[in-house]
């Protein structure tokens, strides 16, 4: 998993008005895939709904950041869930969805 700034992460996507987070939803869907074994959605998927259905976009990556999140913290003997914070998240505030699975994975993934 690659480690990023979570503000270089949230300002970049504020900048390029979104650009960067499509970019950042794809590849950061890709990582989490092979990094838990999980697969629920294509990453392509979340990425074109991201772009041209963005609530549902971000409640399919938050649900399948998730998923994937939650699954290699267990096989590492950690229990998490951040299901329906990411869900809540991708709905009201995306840009702090970013942010948070960002720093999840800078903080489980060392």
């Amino acid at each position: 998993m690659t480690k990023r700034s979570v503000a270089t992460v949230v300002i970049l996507s504020i900048i390029t008005s979104g650009i960067y987070a499509w970019w950042w939803v794809y590849t950061t869907a890709n990582e989490l895939h092979e990094a838990s074994g999980t697969s629920k959605f294509d990453p392509i998927v979340s990425l074109l709904l991201t772009i041209f259905v963005p609530t549902a976009g971000y409640i399919v990556f938050g649900y399948d950041a998730a998923t994937c999140i939650d699954k290699a913290n267990a096989d590492r003997g950690r229990a998490t869930d951040s299901m329906l914070g990411y869900i809540l998240l991708a709905i009201f505030i995306p840009i702090v969805l970013i942010g948070l699975v960002q720093n999840d994975i800078n903080k489980y993934f060392e």
